[in-house]
């Protein structure tokens, strides 16, 4: 029942950019049936479903948040002011059911790459090899859509990002995020060669690298700058991160330095149009997400404590949004998951989750062991960072399972190497391994 669960989980992986991204209710809801039935095959195992206290604090955060929104609904509230007269706080009071619908399914994959990667401690490996393998799916769905000249999601017709790479997806960011993301999964396989020279490993594992170009060379056709930033992030830190051995730091740093201003140069070169939407962002005539964000802070600014509600933030920035911001434009999102979160939930309740999340991520470093599952959850997770606070997109189902994926399974990966290391004092390493039989 192991590998049906497991498959669960890798299905969606290649699944969720298939369809627009996941975030669509009807693709939500074939997600969360495969979380579902991975949840069953596991709990129909022999043996008892250990539940370590990371996933309770996990679904204690998800009750909360969902709770707050009820709240938010509930006529309890005096009668708020203008645009809503209404005795609660949320504007749209029915829109918190697909808010919960997704945070219980991102709880749901998470426990279940909890629960797996208990039982495999090598899945981290096996995630990264789905990226890679969604990815080029992906790359090959754009690549033949560009040759035949179709300006199409495969979905519908494409009414923006004419001209960019965009796979299945609606927009070139969501595209580019993702290849960025293979692009770090690539550089984590090649590294898990063990060959001591550089020929050795090349002969062994290049192909990851070569894979990992053609991943690069898609994040310059989609011409998102958000998607090449995170790559070339992403791709820095990891291979920082892992130093080679009889390698002087200084000198390898200088020359990731000058590779990353080569790769600069030469996408430069080959790809006028990503230049161009850089030069862009000096032109002041332009609508720019700083107008958007200022009229985020406005908007948190009314309410900074108890926010708008679920499903509010189109209402809310077409109310406040200032005079240089398209108020024609159906603008659902703010552009930055945290000034979107301040809208939903409030102030508070953001700074609560953001403290969660910083905990979270510094127990997940402080437990790993290897260097490279290290190098690699600190590349996802600045790349996240960077994601969130450029666009909205880093929410959807398609990018956010590779980060959730990838920590948690590492996490579990760690906490078993430690669990299997000789007790202290045990000098001849003879303290007990744990039955593989004993824990199915």
């Amino acid at each position: 029942m192991l590998w049906l669960a497991q498959t669960c989980l890798m299905v969606q992986i290649i699944l969720a950019p298939l369809l627009l991204g996941g975030l669509r209710p009807w693709a939500l809801a074939i997600l969360a049936i495969l979380t579902g039935i991975g949840m069953l095959a596991i709990c129909l195992r022999p043996g008892p479903v250990q539940i370590g206290k990371h996933l309770l604090y996990l679904w204690i955060g998800i009750a909360g948040l969902i709770g707050w929104a009820i709240l938010q609904i509930l006529p309890i509230w005096p009668v708020q002011t203008y645009p809503f007269n209404a005795p609660h706080i949320a504007l749209a009071p029915y829109g918190w059911p697909n808010m919960a619908t997704y945070l219980i399914w991102l709880g749901g994959v998470a426990s279940l790459t909890a629960l797996v990667g208990r039982l495999n401690t090598h899945l981290n490996i096996t995630i990264a090899r789905t990226i890679v393998i969604t990815c080029a799916v992906q790359v090959a769905l754009a690549a033949g859509a560009d040759v035949m000249g179709w300006q199409t999601t495969f979905w519908f017709t494409k009414q923006a990002h004419l001209g960019d790479w965009t796979g299945s997806f609606a927009n070139r960011t969501s595209f580019g995020n993702l290849m960025a993301f293979g692009i770090v999964a690539c550089l984590f396989l090649y590294d898990q060669s063990r060959a001591l020279s550089t020929a050795k490993r090349l002969d062994q594992a290049g192909g990851w690298l070569a894979i990992g170009l053609l991943f690069a060379t898609a994040v310059v056709q989609s011409h998102s700058r958000l998607a090449f930033i995170m790559a070339l992030v992403g791709g820095g830190l990891f291979i920082i991160l892992t130093p080679r051995e009889n390698v002087q730091s200084n000198k390898r740093l200088i020359v990731i330095a000058l590779g990353i201003i080569a790769t600069i140069a030469v996408t430069a070169f080959a790809s006028p149009e990503l230049f161009t939407r850089f030069t862009d962002l000096a032109r002041s005539d332009l609508i720019q997400r700083d107008d958007l964000w200022i009229t985020a802070l406005q908007a948190i600014a009314e309410r900074p404590l108890t926010g708008w509600g679920a499903d509010s933030i189109g209402l809310v920035i077409a109310h406040f949004s200032t005079p240089d911001l398209n108020a024609n434009a159906h603008w659902f999102s703010s552009h930055n998951l945290w000034l979107d979160g301040a809208i939903v939930f409030g102030v508070p309740v953001m700074l609560v989750l953001a403290t969660a999340l910083i905990i979270a991520i510094k127990t997940v470093l402080a437990t790993c062991l290897q260097p490279d599952t290290c190098a690699l959850l600190i590349a996802l997770f600045a790349m996240a960072m960077i994601g969130s606070m450029g666009d909205w997109v880093m929410i959807m189902p398609a990018l956010i399972l590779p980060m959730v994926m990838l920590g948690m399974a590492s996490f579990e990966a760690a906490l078993a190497a430690r669990h299997a290391l000789p007790a202290r004092g045990d000098h001849a390493g003879q303290s007990p391994v744990p039955d593989p039989e004993a824990l199915r």
